[in-house]
Protein backbone atom coordinates (compact mmCIF):
# COMPACT_ATOMS: atom_id res chain seq x y z
CA UNK A 1 0.00 0.00 0.00
CA UNK A 2 2.54 2.67 0.47
CA UNK A 3 4.69 1.65 -2.33
CA UNK A 4 1.73 2.27 -4.23
CA UNK A 5 0.97 5.98 -2.75
CA UNK A 6 4.68 6.45 -2.52
CA UNK A 7 4.54 5.94 -6.57
CA UNK A 8 1.75 8.45 -6.66
CA UNK A 9 3.13 10.84 -4.73
CA UNK A 10 6.51 10.74 -6.94
CA UNK A 11 4.63 11.04 -9.97
CA UNK A 12 2.65 14.08 -8.76
CA UNK A 13 6.55 15.70 -7.69
CA UNK A 14 7.52 15.10 -10.98
CA UNK A 15 5.05 16.61 -12.64
CA UNK A 16 5.26 19.47 -10.22
CA UNK A 17 8.61 20.33 -12.83
CA UNK A 18 7.41 18.28 -16.05
CA UNK A 19 3.80 16.34 -16.76
CA UNK A 20 5.34 15.09 -19.65
CA UNK A 21 5.96 11.83 -16.94
CA UNK A 22 2.10 11.22 -16.24
CA UNK A 23 1.55 9.36 -19.52
CA UNK A 24 3.15 6.45 -18.10
CA UNK A 25 3.29 6.70 -14.23
CA UNK A 26 -0.62 7.14 -13.10
CA UNK A 27 -1.05 2.67 -12.99
CA UNK A 28 -3.39 3.15 -16.07
CA UNK A 29 -5.85 5.50 -14.45
CA UNK A 30 -4.69 8.54 -16.92
CA UNK A 31 -7.91 9.28 -19.11
CA UNK A 32 -7.53 9.16 -22.83
CA UNK A 33 -8.61 10.76 -25.78
CA UNK A 34 -12.51 10.51 -26.47
CA UNK A 35 -13.99 6.95 -27.62
CA UNK A 36 -14.16 5.99 -31.42
CA UNK A 37 -17.04 7.22 -33.48
CA UNK A 38 -18.47 7.02 -36.85
CA UNK A 39 -17.02 10.39 -37.30
CA UNK A 40 -13.67 10.17 -35.18
CA UNK A 41 -10.29 8.66 -36.19
CA UNK A 42 -9.47 4.71 -35.45
CA UNK A 43 -8.70 3.39 -32.34
CA UNK A 44 -7.39 -0.10 -31.08
CA UNK A 45 -9.70 -2.85 -30.11
CA UNK A 46 -8.84 -5.77 -27.58
CA UNK A 47 -8.20 -8.23 -30.98
CA UNK A 48 -6.10 -5.89 -32.80
CA UNK A 49 -2.30 -4.96 -31.96
CA UNK A 50 -0.06 -2.19 -32.51
CA UNK A 51 1.01 -1.85 -35.74
CA UNK A 52 4.23 0.63 -37.46
CA UNK A 53 2.70 2.83 -38.95
CA UNK A 54 3.65 3.29 -42.49
CA UNK A 55 6.13 6.33 -43.53
CA UNK A 56 4.50 8.74 -45.74
CA UNK A 57 5.87 9.52 -49.22
CA UNK A 58 5.30 13.64 -48.27
CA UNK A 59 7.47 16.51 -47.04
CA UNK A 60 8.01 16.55 -43.82
CA UNK A 61 5.06 18.84 -42.24
CA UNK A 62 6.55 21.20 -38.96
CA UNK A 63 4.24 20.54 -35.91
CA UNK A 64 2.99 22.81 -33.72
CA UNK A 65 6.02 22.10 -31.44
CA UNK A 66 8.46 22.97 -34.20
CA UNK A 67 6.02 25.91 -35.07
CA UNK A 68 6.07 27.17 -31.65
CA UNK A 69 9.84 26.78 -31.44
CA UNK A 70 10.72 28.89 -35.07
CA UNK A 71 8.85 32.34 -33.23
CA UNK A 72 11.18 32.20 -29.68
CA UNK A 73 13.41 35.14 -30.14
CA UNK A 74 17.14 33.75 -28.18
CA UNK A 75 16.73 34.51 -24.76
CA UNK A 76 18.99 33.42 -21.16
CA UNK A 77 16.37 34.51 -18.92
CA UNK A 78 15.60 30.62 -17.11
CA UNK A 79 12.44 31.56 -16.10
CA UNK A 80 11.70 32.22 -19.63
CA UNK A 81 13.38 29.09 -20.47
CA UNK A 82 11.09 26.86 -18.18
CA UNK A 83 8.01 28.84 -19.62
CA UNK A 84 8.87 27.97 -23.19
CA UNK A 85 9.41 24.42 -22.50
CA UNK A 86 6.17 23.92 -20.33
CA UNK A 87 4.45 25.03 -23.85
CA UNK A 88 6.52 22.95 -26.12
CA UNK A 89 5.75 19.89 -23.65
CA UNK A 90 2.15 20.96 -23.48
CA UNK A 91 2.20 21.10 -27.54
CA UNK A 92 3.64 17.33 -28.11
CA UNK A 93 1.47 15.40 -25.83
CA UNK A 94 -0.72 14.07 -28.36
CA UNK A 95 2.19 12.64 -30.42
CA UNK A 96 3.29 11.07 -27.17
CA UNK A 97 -0.35 8.80 -26.93
CA UNK A 98 0.65 7.44 -30.75
CA UNK A 99 3.46 5.22 -28.65
CA UNK A 100 2.95 1.90 -26.69
CA UNK A 101 5.91 0.40 -24.89
CA UNK A 102 6.91 -1.72 -21.93
CA UNK A 103 7.62 -0.44 -18.31
CA UNK A 104 9.77 -3.06 -16.28
CA UNK A 105 9.34 -2.22 -12.66
CA UNK A 106 12.09 -3.27 -9.98
CA UNK A 107 10.46 -2.09 -6.23
CA UNK A 108 13.22 -2.82 -3.11
CA UNK A 109 11.26 -2.86 0.16
CA UNK A 110 14.51 -1.23 2.42
CA UNK A 111 15.14 -1.46 6.38
CA UNK A 112 16.01 1.41 8.70
CA UNK A 113 19.55 0.86 7.63
CA UNK A 114 18.54 1.53 4.05
CA UNK A 115 19.13 -2.23 3.41
CA UNK A 116 17.00 -4.39 0.87
CA UNK A 117 14.82 -6.69 2.66
CA UNK A 118 13.18 -7.83 -0.39
CA UNK A 119 12.40 -6.81 -4.23
CA UNK A 120 9.51 -7.15 -6.56
CA UNK A 121 9.65 -6.81 -10.56
CA UNK A 122 7.14 -6.70 -12.88
CA UNK A 123 6.99 -5.71 -16.39
CA UNK A 124 3.72 -4.34 -18.25
CA UNK A 125 2.37 -3.84 -21.69
CA UNK A 126 1.28 -0.32 -22.01
CA UNK A 127 -1.21 0.18 -25.01
CA UNK A 128 -4.26 2.49 -25.94
CA UNK A 129 -7.79 1.10 -26.25
CA UNK A 130 -10.77 3.02 -27.33
CA UNK A 131 -8.10 5.96 -26.22
CA UNK A 132 -7.39 5.06 -22.79
CA UNK A 133 -3.63 3.78 -21.65
CA UNK A 134 -4.05 0.53 -19.68
CA UNK A 135 -0.85 -1.20 -18.25
CA UNK A 136 -1.46 -4.78 -18.94
CA UNK A 137 1.00 -7.41 -16.16
CA UNK A 138 2.78 -9.81 -19.04
CA UNK A 139 6.14 -11.32 -16.36
CA UNK A 140 6.89 -11.02 -12.77
CA UNK A 141 10.44 -11.53 -11.68
CA UNK A 142 11.43 -11.40 -15.31
CA UNK A 143 9.03 -14.29 -15.83
CA UNK A 144 6.13 -14.99 -18.21
CA UNK A 145 2.83 -15.49 -16.03
CA UNK A 146 1.13 -19.07 -15.45
CA UNK A 147 -1.70 -19.97 -16.86
CA UNK A 148 -3.57 -18.67 -13.78
CA UNK A 149 -1.98 -15.60 -13.38
CA UNK A 150 -2.37 -14.69 -17.49
CA UNK A 151 -6.09 -15.67 -16.95
CA UNK A 152 -6.86 -12.97 -14.22
CA UNK A 153 -5.42 -10.44 -16.06
CA UNK A 154 -7.00 -11.26 -19.69
CA UNK A 155 -10.14 -10.91 -17.63
CA UNK A 156 -9.12 -7.92 -16.29
CA UNK A 157 -8.79 -6.13 -19.79
CA UNK A 158 -12.05 -7.85 -20.86
CA UNK A 159 -13.57 -5.82 -17.71
CA UNK A 160 -11.78 -2.51 -19.14
CA UNK A 161 -12.60 -2.85 -22.28
CA UNK A 162 -16.63 -3.50 -21.79
CA UNK A 163 -16.80 -0.67 -19.32
CA UNK A 164 -15.48 1.15 -22.21
CA UNK A 165 -17.22 -0.46 -25.26
CA UNK A 166 -20.66 -0.11 -23.90
CA UNK A 167 -20.26 3.50 -22.85
CA UNK A 168 -23.70 5.87 -24.28
CA UNK A 169 -23.07 9.09 -25.95
CA UNK A 170 -23.74 10.63 -22.61
CA UNK A 171 -21.01 9.16 -20.87
CA UNK A 172 -18.37 9.67 -23.76
CA UNK A 173 -19.64 13.63 -23.60
CA UNK A 174 -19.09 13.38 -19.79
CA UNK A 175 -15.46 11.65 -20.19
CA UNK A 176 -14.71 14.59 -23.06
CA UNK A 177 -15.98 17.27 -20.76
CA UNK A 178 -14.42 15.72 -17.93
CA UNK A 179 -10.93 15.80 -19.57
CA UNK A 180 -11.17 19.39 -21.32
CA UNK A 181 -11.55 20.13 -17.75
CA UNK A 182 -7.99 18.01 -16.79
CA UNK A 183 -6.62 19.95 -19.84
CA UNK A 184 -7.29 23.24 -18.33
CA UNK A 185 -6.72 22.48 -15.12
CA UNK A 186 -3.25 21.23 -16.38
CA UNK A 187 -2.02 24.49 -18.15
CA UNK A 188 -3.12 26.20 -14.90
CA UNK A 189 -0.87 24.39 -13.01
CA UNK A 190 2.19 24.84 -15.20
CA UNK A 191 1.81 28.43 -14.48
CA UNK A 192 1.84 27.75 -11.07
CA UNK A 193 5.03 26.09 -11.62
CA UNK A 194 6.88 28.86 -13.33
CA UNK A 195 5.22 31.19 -10.20
CA UNK A 196 6.61 28.61 -7.58
CA UNK A 197 10.49 28.44 -7.60
CA UNK A 198 13.46 30.85 -8.68
CA UNK A 199 14.85 29.59 -11.71
CA UNK A 200 19.42 29.75 -11.56
CA UNK A 201 20.81 28.64 -14.46
CA UNK A 202 24.03 26.76 -12.93
CA UNK A 203 25.53 25.08 -15.93
CA UNK A 204 25.26 23.46 -19.94
CA UNK A 205 25.58 19.74 -20.32
CA UNK A 206 25.78 17.39 -23.50
CA UNK A 207 22.44 14.86 -22.24
CA UNK A 208 21.14 12.44 -24.76
CA UNK A 209 23.19 13.75 -27.55
CA UNK A 210 21.50 17.16 -27.17
CA UNK A 211 22.99 20.75 -25.71
CA UNK A 212 20.81 21.14 -22.46
CA UNK A 213 20.73 24.06 -19.68
CA UNK A 214 21.01 23.44 -16.43
CA UNK A 215 18.43 25.11 -14.11
CA UNK A 216 18.06 25.27 -10.54
CA UNK A 217 14.76 25.38 -8.86
CA UNK A 218 14.07 26.93 -5.38
CA UNK A 219 10.92 27.19 -4.04
CA UNK A 220 9.43 30.97 -3.52
CA UNK A 221 8.33 31.62 0.08
CA UNK A 222 5.85 33.87 -1.45
CA UNK A 223 4.27 31.26 -3.71
CA UNK A 224 0.39 31.34 -3.41
CA UNK A 225 -0.62 28.02 -5.04
CA UNK A 226 -4.07 28.26 -6.94
CA UNK A 227 -4.33 24.23 -8.08
CA UNK A 228 -4.64 21.21 -6.22
CA UNK A 229 -1.65 19.93 -5.21
CA UNK A 230 0.86 23.24 -5.96
CA UNK A 231 1.10 23.77 -2.17
CA UNK A 232 3.56 21.14 -2.29
CA UNK A 233 5.99 22.58 -4.72
CA UNK A 234 6.72 25.01 -1.82
CA UNK A 235 8.34 21.61 -0.40
CA UNK A 236 10.25 20.84 -3.23
CA UNK A 237 13.63 21.72 -5.00
CA UNK A 238 14.96 20.23 -8.29
CA UNK A 239 17.12 20.49 -11.21
CA UNK A 240 16.19 20.40 -14.94
CA UNK A 241 18.03 20.05 -18.44
CA UNK A 242 16.41 21.94 -20.87
CA UNK A 243 17.39 21.55 -24.36
CA UNK A 244 18.87 24.29 -25.84
CA UNK A 245 17.66 24.33 -29.58
CA UNK A 246 13.65 23.10 -28.70
CA UNK A 247 13.06 23.29 -24.71
CA UNK A 248 12.79 19.72 -24.25
CA UNK A 249 12.39 18.33 -21.08
CA UNK A 250 15.57 15.71 -21.21
CA UNK A 251 15.98 14.83 -17.22
CA UNK A 252 14.33 16.14 -14.07
CA UNK A 253 15.67 15.57 -10.35
CA UNK A 254 13.47 16.79 -7.50
CA UNK A 255 13.67 16.35 -3.59
CA UNK A 256 11.17 16.99 -1.08
CA UNK A 257 12.61 19.16 1.36
CA UNK A 258 10.00 18.70 4.22
CA UNK A 259 6.86 16.58 5.51
CA UNK A 260 3.99 16.24 2.39
CA UNK A 261 1.03 15.19 3.52
CA UNK A 262 -2.16 13.90 2.24
CA UNK A 263 -5.57 12.98 2.65
CA UNK A 264 -5.68 14.70 6.51
CA UNK A 265 -2.50 12.99 7.27
CA UNK A 266 -3.25 9.76 6.01
CA UNK A 267 -0.19 9.53 3.69
CA UNK A 268 3.05 11.33 4.40
CA UNK A 269 6.23 11.56 2.59
CA UNK A 270 9.49 11.89 4.27
CA UNK A 271 11.89 14.75 3.77
CA UNK A 272 14.76 13.75 1.48
CA UNK A 273 12.65 11.71 -0.80
CA UNK A 274 14.03 11.47 -4.47
CA UNK A 275 12.50 11.44 -7.60
CA UNK A 276 14.03 11.93 -10.63
CA UNK A 277 13.61 10.79 -14.49
CA UNK A 278 15.09 10.92 -18.07
CA UNK A 279 13.59 11.29 -20.97
CA UNK A 280 14.89 9.56 -24.85
CA UNK A 281 14.83 11.16 -28.37
CA UNK A 282 12.36 8.85 -30.66
CA UNK A 283 11.64 8.89 -34.70
CA UNK A 284 13.00 12.97 -34.39
CA UNK A 285 9.36 14.07 -33.41
CA UNK A 286 9.21 13.05 -29.35
CA UNK A 287 10.99 12.67 -25.72
CA UNK A 288 9.68 10.17 -24.59
CA UNK A 289 10.29 8.13 -20.83
CA UNK A 290 13.31 6.26 -20.56
CA UNK A 291 14.23 5.98 -16.46
CA UNK A 292 12.16 6.55 -13.54
CA UNK A 293 13.56 6.52 -10.29
CA UNK A 294 12.11 6.94 -6.67
CA UNK A 295 13.59 6.31 -3.56
CA UNK A 296 12.03 8.05 -0.10
CA UNK A 297 10.13 7.06 2.93
CA UNK A 298 6.46 7.46 3.69
CA UNK A 299 4.19 6.93 6.46
CA UNK A 300 0.38 5.53 6.36
CA UNK A 301 -2.18 6.71 9.11
CA UNK A 302 0.98 7.96 10.83
CA UNK A 303 1.20 4.50 12.33
CA UNK A 304 3.43 2.66 9.86
CA UNK A 305 6.80 3.96 7.87
CA UNK A 306 8.12 2.41 5.11
CA UNK A 307 10.96 2.88 2.84
CA UNK A 308 11.54 2.17 -1.14
CA UNK A 309 13.72 2.39 -3.79
CA UNK A 310 11.82 1.71 -7.41
CA UNK A 311 13.26 1.65 -10.98
CA UNK A 312 11.21 2.21 -14.01
CA UNK A 313 12.72 1.39 -17.26
CA UNK A 314 10.51 2.01 -20.62
CA UNK A 315 11.64 0.46 -23.82
CA UNK A 316 10.13 -1.32 -27.28
CA UNK A 317 8.39 1.35 -27.82
CA UNK A 318 6.30 1.04 -31.31
CA UNK A 319 4.55 3.95 -33.03
CA UNK A 320 0.87 2.48 -33.41
CA UNK A 321 -1.99 2.73 -36.37
CA UNK A 322 -5.36 1.88 -35.99
CA UNK A 323 -7.06 0.17 -39.53
CA UNK A 324 -10.81 0.53 -38.95
CA UNK A 325 -13.53 2.14 -36.99
CA UNK A 326 -16.03 1.04 -34.25
CA UNK A 327 -19.16 2.27 -36.10
CA UNK A 328 -22.70 2.98 -33.07
CA UNK A 329 -23.93 -0.54 -33.17
CA UNK A 330 -21.73 -2.47 -34.83
CA UNK A 331 -20.07 -5.54 -32.67
CA UNK A 332 -16.92 -6.60 -32.85
CA UNK A 333 -16.41 -9.91 -34.40
CA UNK A 334 -14.06 -12.40 -31.64
CA UNK A 335 -10.79 -13.90 -33.67
CA UNK A 336 -12.27 -17.31 -33.88
CA UNK A 337 -15.41 -15.81 -35.73
CA UNK A 338 -13.30 -14.06 -38.46
CA UNK A 339 -11.38 -16.92 -38.98
CA UNK A 340 -14.32 -18.46 -40.72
Amino acid sequence: MAKKGLKKIGCVVLMSLSVSIARAQQDASTPGTPAASAQTSPTPTAQTSPTPAATPAIAHQPSPAEMAVAQFTPTNDPKEIVRRSMEIDRQTLDLARNYTCQQREVIKHLDKQGNVKSTEVKTYDIGFYYGEEYSRLIMKDDKPLDDKEKKKEDEKLEKFLAKLRNQSPEERQKRAEKEKKEREESRAYRLDVANAYDFRIVGEEELEGVNTWVIEATPRKDFKPTQPHADILKKIKGKMWIDKKEYNWIRVEAEATDTISFGLFLFRIHPGSRFNFQQMHLNDEVWLLRHLYINGGARIALLKNEAIEQEDTFSNYKKFSSTFTILPGVKEVPPEEKQK
